[in-house]
């Protein structure tokens, strides 16, 4: 730096009216290291100002990171500005723990905070999504489903995350995971309830137009998550979000780019000769052997599989975007046509299934009341023998 430049810089220089507007427009308020809206007193929640800009590069060499060849003038640019709370600056540039803060790392804070900032603001109103969040356990293990992961995988999809409208954040979701008896009848008939009381919530909502679009995060035993689509009212625009497991990423957004979509297809893989009910058999994230099932349904039924029609696209990542999702809803709807016509007046139908838990929820949305059979969904005990664990109808 010349001698004329360390000379202006003795004196802290002031920021334009222009500069402070453009950091506290890209910040949206908030503090870039914690978040808070900077309007707001820490203690009493009183509207107090409480946001500081804080130079990364210092205004001058005796300043915290003022040693550098960033001319004095760019010094009080907002390029060179962060918003921050009183709480957050004073570490910033405190001695004792300055060198946690260079000016690299806070280059880094201020890009991502800014661009987290402008992906969330950039989406509309029309784009709301009333939040529906199912957590149990899958045979004692949590789910990795917390309220700030949805949150995070709406609006990086670009939905506009709500409660149901009236609703505190613990009346907006179902959370079964203290539920005592895991995997007995008794539990799925209490998961069961539960949802009802949920569902019968959102769908007065929807018949009252304050829900425009539901989006639905689910990580429970299957049978439960096909209860919970059966009771989902269909009238709105769903989305239906699933748990991605590539790159041992476990992120609930749907991944760019998409992979391929698999063709799903049906067909027959055990008829009894005086068969006189019918079973489903659903193949996608793995296979259910035809001698696990009980003897009851070998002994008396014709057996449909419905599977991926490439056999390599059998696994967890089977259903990797929403086009494969279609495609299964697609197919389970010709699944079910052809029950109809190929077996009248069908009943009720045994449904086994080792399928993605995004799958378990479409299962239940496309039924059709008065005409698509009852749902007998099946789920394995300790011992690794399927029962009846719910029966599901719209």
């Amino acid at each position: 730096m010349e001698k004329s430049d360390k000379k202006k810089a003795s004196r802290r220089p002031g920021i334009a009216e222009r500069e402070k507007l453009l950091v506290w427009g890209a910040a949206a308020g908030r503090c870039t290291f914690c978040n808070r809206l900077v309007t707001e007193n820490e203690d009493l929640g009183e509207t107090v100002p409480i946001g500081e800009l804080a130079h990364n590069v210092g205004w001058g060499e005796g300043s915290p990171r003022g040693d550098s060849e960033l001319p004095a003038n760019a010094r009080s640019h907002a390029d060179n500005l962060l918003l921050l709370c009183r709480n957050c600056h004073k570490p910033a540039d405190d001695s004792g723990v300055i060198g946690r803060f260079g000016v690299e790392e806070l280059t880094r804070l201020k890009r991502e905070h800014e661009q987290r900032i402008r992906l969330v603001t950039e989406i509309g109103g029309d784009r709301q999504a009333v939040v529906v969040r199912v957590v149990g356990n899958i045979r004692q293990v949590s789910p990795e489903l917390t309220f700030d992961t949805v949150l995070t995988a709406a609006t990086q999809s670009g939905l506009f995350p709500v409660l149901i409208p009236g609703a505190y954040r613990h009346e907006a979701e179902v959370d079964l995971r203290r539920l005592p008896s895991e995997g007995t009848e008794a539990y799925f008939q209490t998961c069961a309830a539960q949802i009802d009381e949920l569902a019968s919530r959102i769908n007065a909502g929807i018949r009252r137009d304050e829900i425009p679009r539901l989006a639905v995060f689910g990580f429970a035993r299957i049978p439960i998550l096909t209860h919970l689509g059966s009771r989902l009212d269909d009238k709105v625009p769903t989305v239906i979000f699933q748990r991605q497991r590539v790159d041992d990423s476990n992120a609930w957004k749907w991944p760019r780019p998409k992979p391929s979509t698999p063709n799903f297809v049906f067909e027959t893989i055990h008829e009894h000769l005086e068969y006189s009910s019918v079973a489903l058999v659903i193949n996608l994230s793995g296979v259910i052997p035809l001698d696990d099932l009980p003897d009851e349904i070998l002994e008396s039924s014709r057996v449909y599989a419905l599977h991926p029609e490439n056999e390599s696209d059998v696994g967890p990542n089977v259903i990797g975007s929403p086009e494969a999702l279609k495609a299964f809803e697609n197919a389970v709807r010709q699944l079910l046509a052809h029950l109809e016509g190929r077996h009248a007046q069908l009943e009720r139908l045994p449904v086994f299934m080792a399928v993605p838990l995004s799958c378990a929820i479409v299962l239940g949305r496309v039924l059709m009341p008065n005409v698509s059979p009852l749902l007998e969904i099946h789920d394995r005990d300790d011992k690794g023998r399927f029962f009846k664990a719910l029966e599901v109808r719209r």
